[in-house]
C-alpha cells in the first residue's frame, strides 16, 4: 500500500514528541500473578493471549497505550477514526470476558486515581499530557495487559501500512530512513491511513510506532 503523508501532519512536532517519548523508560513489571508466574517459569498465558520477560521490557510502553485509550475515548469531541473504534471496542469486549466490569477501560473498582489526566490542557497545547505516561505508577496488570492487547491488533491492521510498498520499512531498507527517525515515520504513516491529522492522535501513533520498531521492523514486516 503506497502511503502519502497528509501535508497537515506537523512532522516536526511529531518528531519532537517521538524523540521525547523515546527517552522515558519502557521497562516495567507489574505486581501480581502473571509476573509470579513468569518469574517461574518464563510465560503466562491467559485466554488468548501469552506474555512471557520480553514483555516486561516494553510494560511501561503497554501501560501507556491502554491509558491514552481510555482516555481519548472519555473525550468527547475527538477526532473520528474508524480503527481506533474498531480496537478499543475488541479489547473491551475480550477483557470484559475476564474481568466483568473492571474491564478496559471502565476499571470499576479499581485504583483509577493511579492513573493520570493525559488530556488536561490539551486545548492549549493540542496534544496529550505524554509526559505523565513516564510514571511507573500506571503500570498494573489491568493496563499492561489490555495496552499489549490494543498493539497486537493495531499492529495486525497498520503491517501493510508500514511494511507495504513505498512505507517505511521499504524507506528504511533503502535508505531514506535512518533508525532514529524511524519512529516518527511509522507514526505519520499510521495518523494518515488510521487516525487522523489531528494533533490529538499524535501520541497514541508515536507508542505504536516506539512498539514495532523494540519489537524490530524486520520481524515485524517478515514472515
Amino acid at each position: 500500500m503506497a502511503v502519502r503523508m497528509n501535508e497537515k501532519i506537523n512532522l516536526q512536532l511529531l518528531e519532537t514528541i517521538a524523540n521525547q517519548i523515546a527517552k522515558q523508560r519502557s521497562a516495567a513489571r507489574p505486581a501480581g500473578l502473571m509476573y509470579r508466574r513468569i518469574s517461574e517459569s518464563g510465560v503466562y498465558e491467559e485466554g488468548d493471549m501469552i506474555f512471557d520477560r520480553a514483555d516486561f521490557e516494553v510494560g511501561q510502553l503497554y501501560a501507556s497505550l491502554s491509558v491514552l485509550c481510555r482516555d481519548a475515548l472519555a473525550f468527547g469531541d475527538r477526532p473520528r477514526s474508524k480503527i481506533f473504534d474498531q480496537v478499543t471496542s475488541q479489547v473491551h469486549r475480550e477483557d470484559s470476558k475476564l474481568y466483568g466490569d473492571g474491564a478496559f477501560p471502565d476499571y470499576i473498582n479499581l485504583p483509577t486515581e493511579t492513573l493520570p489526566d493525559t488530556l488536561s490542557g490539551i486545548a492549549e497545547r493540542g496534544y496529550q499530557d505524554f509526559s505523565v505516561l513516564g510514571d511507573t505508577a500506571i503500570v498494573h496488570e489491568w493496563t499492561f495487559k489490555p495496552g499489549k492487547k490494543i498493539f497486537n491488533k493495531f499492529a495486525e491492521k497498520f503491517k501493510e501500512t508500514v511494511c507495504g510498498h513505498d512505507g517505511p520499512y521499504e524507506a528504511f531498507n533503502n535508505g531514506l530512513v535512518g533508525q532514529k527517525a524511524l519512529p516518527g515515520t511509522i507514526a505519520a504513516s499510521i495518523l494518515t491511513t488510521g487516525f487522523a491529522a489531528a494533533t490529538f492522535w499524535y501520541p497514541l501513533a508515536v507508542y505504536i510506532a516506539l512498539l514495532i520498531t523494540k519489537a524490530g521492523l524486520k520481524t515485524y514486516c517478515e514472515p
